[in-house]
């Protein structure tokens, strides 16, 4: 699956105040179900946050609002003012297209917010 970098002063994200956790997937051996553990960065071992924002996208031609979660890792659930800018570090986005209905699927993630201390403790 493709992931692109993108830069979070050109696409402007907007909060919608909405902030919650991420949780594990686990297969009990008949079908997959979230689990009631918060999942991790692999790398940073952070707990994830999913981040609701819209922003503006256009598609054959045609603009429309979309409205997507983007996962961040922190410590301490993110505090993000509805209908307020969100500016992403590290902001990247992972596409594929759906072969049953051939629509295209976006996965949004960042390594955090900026101005948050996490943002605050890496630049550092």
């Amino acid at each position: 699956m493709p992931s692109f970098a993108v830069d979070s002063n050109k696409q402007q994200m907007i909060g919608t105040g909405v902030v919650e956790p991420v949780f594990d997937w686990i297969d009990d051996g008949v079908k997959r179900k979230l689990s009631e553990v918060q999942s991790r960065n692999k790398d940073t071992g952070m707990p994830l946050w999913a981040v609701e924002c819209v922003y503006r996208s256009e598609e054959w031609g045609r603009a429309s609002t979309v409205s997507e979660k983007v996962t961040v890792g922190a410590m301490n659930q993110p505090s993000v003012q509805p209908f307020r800018p969100v500016m992403f570090e590290g902001l990247t986005v992972s596409v594929r297209v759906d072969r049953r209905t051939n629509a295209v699927t976006c996965w949004w993630s960042a390594e955090s917010i900026s101005g948050s201390d996490e943002a605050k403790k890496s630049a550092a």
